[in-house]
């Protein structure tokens, strides 16, 4: 196993950068702390330096012939490879009281939500659907100089860094809230009064662990505190978190329409919204809530 203190300096190639490269450096820097990053293509240099990464055919390099392959045929990129030594470690050193379970979780969402699209792009491998999404390799270069500046690519490189770490931060982080937010979604999965509807004492993220402890499906509707706490929110329960398509849908007769008609409809007095794609609405009060999730049970 690498000696985290032993790596003062990384190496990577010079010139035009990729969201791989830069995101790999993330990575490490998060890791090792404060290092010293080479961008060349001297061998002689990269020798010498504590870790080279996306250059020299090495561990962490992919443009070898037999370059490694992800079970679902996604190839290894520089990221992808970084991530899978260190990956883990990275998290358990911000968060050392989380148990291999968790650590495990959070480092399987990183790897499917950002890393792959990374690797599978800088591999040509074709993940766009037929309506032109951005993803990070996309703006990761938007940071390499144009053809007609004389900007520095090191300092680009630099800042293209700056960005992907934030990224990953707080992706991390994220991640540890949805963990930190389990005991509030058992309680109130466990405490419900009408199997379809969940209530949450706060706002939190719920959905992936209310799908892991929701085996039957039963919840369709989940309620919690708006974000001013002034109002209260009612949310479908999508199928998978991938997905928008619900359990079921808001009352339909509700959807789009103003506080004043949704008032009038259901009768009540404190209607905020109802979203037009019956996914989320909001009143000022619990009572109001829970009457549109029962109207659309």
């Amino acid at each position: 196993m690498i000696d985290e203190k032993s790596i003062k300096t990384i190496g990577t190639h010079n010139g035009k950068f990729h969201a791989d490269d830069v995101m790999a450096a993330a990575m490490l820097n998060l890791l090792f702390g404060d290092i010293k990053i080479v961008r060349t293509r001297d061998e002689e240099i990269l020798n010498k330096l504590d870790f080279v990464f996306d250059i020299c055919l090495g561990e962490f390099d992919h443009h070898q012939l037999d370059k490694e392959v992800r079970e679902n045929s996604i190839p290894y990129a520089a990221s992808g490879l970084v991530w899978r030594e260190f990956g883990s470690r990275i998290i358990q050193k911000f968060n050392p009281e989380f148990d291999e379970n968790d650590i495990s979780s959070i480092f399987d969402y990183i790897d499917k939500n950002l890393v792959q699209g990374i690797d599978a792009t800088d591999n040509g491998v074709d993940i766009k659907t037929e309506i032109k999404v951005t993803s990070i390799s996309d703006i990761v270069q938007c940071f390499n100089p144009s053809w007609d500046s004389n900007d520095s690519k090191d300092e680009a490189f630099e800042e293209a860094v700056g960005y992907c770490l934030e990224v990953i931060k707080r992706m991390i982080s994220r991640q540890v809230s949805v963990i930190n937010a389990r005991i509030i979604v058992d309680e109130a999965f466990k405490n419900r009064t009408i199997n379809e509807i969940m209530v949450l004492e706060k706002g939190c993220p719920w959905l992936q662990q209310l799908l892991k402890i929701d085996t039957d499906s039963e919840v369709l509707f989940v309620i919690s505190p708006g974000d001013a706490s002034v109002d209260y929110k009612i949310q479908t329960v999508k199928k998978t978190p991938g997905t928008f398509e619900a359990r079921q849908d808001i009352l339909e007769s509700i959807r789009g329409k103003s506080s004043e008609e949704i008032n009038s409809i259901i009768k009540i007095d404190d209607a905020i919204f109802c979203h037009k794609a019956g996914f989320i609405a909001s009143a000022k009060s619990l009572e109001s809530v829970l009457k549109i999730a029962k109207l659309s049970i």
